[in-house]
């Protein structure tokens, strides 16, 4: 017969007496709960950006990539909305922007007299964004409007664009000879004819 002795272990003083399982069960349930709670609440909080600056991403976003015979303001407006929610989300991002926006507006001011968004000109406008290309905010923004112009499925037909051939067997079957601006060459039974002669 084998006697074992364990070690008894004295409680630290600090001990306040909650063990680990009591306090994350606590700490798991307060997070859900508070999360409940701010969830019914998330139309209290402002945006990052006022009505104003909504404008001028909106505006922004039509004057790097301009297609006013092409898109719908719709499309602008879920990029805009896009760069608005990121914002949001991040306030080192909505700080950025925000002051790349006061900055364009302080410009058109200077420049023009009148507000970003209310000048007519819009070779007017892309100077002045010229003069903010190579700045972050200016970059998010355009490439903001990059992919949610150039990579939406819903805008391509616009372009005459049909999209990925590979999933439909290629592009051989599907518009690779749809050209209309060559010639027609000889039939197969053409070319086959004057080899045998």
């Amino acid at each position: 017969m084998t006697i074992n002795f364990h070690k008894y272990v004295v409680p630290k003083e600090d001990y306040a007496g909650v063990s680990r399982r009591l306090f994350l069960m606590t700490s798991a349930v307060a997070g859900v709960t508070t999360s409940a709670m701010l969830a019914g609440a998330r139309p209290a909080f402002a945006s990052a950006l006022d009505a104003d600056q909504s404008a001028m991403v909106l505006r922004m976003t039509q004057d790097i990539y301009p297609h006013p015979d092409l898109l719908d303001i719709e499309v602008y407006q879920a990029i805009a909305d896009g760069v608005i929610a990121t914002a949001d989300g991040d306030e080192t991002n909505a700080k950025a922007l925000k002051a790349g926006l006061a900055q364009i507006e302080e410009q058109a001011q200077v420049l023009f007299g009148v507000s970003y968004v209310d000048i007519e000109d819009a070779d007017a406008r892309e100077g002045l964004l010229r003069k903010f290309q190579n700045e972050g905010f200016f970059q998010g923004v355009r490439w903001a409007a990059y992919f949610g112009i150039y990579n939406n499925p819903d805008v391509w037909p616009k372009f005459g664009y049909q999209g990925s051939s590979v999933e439909h067997g290629g592009y051989i079957e599907r518009g690779f000879s749809d050209i209309t601006f060559v010639p027609q060459g000889p039939s197969l039974e053409e070319r086959m004819a004057k080899v045998a002669k």
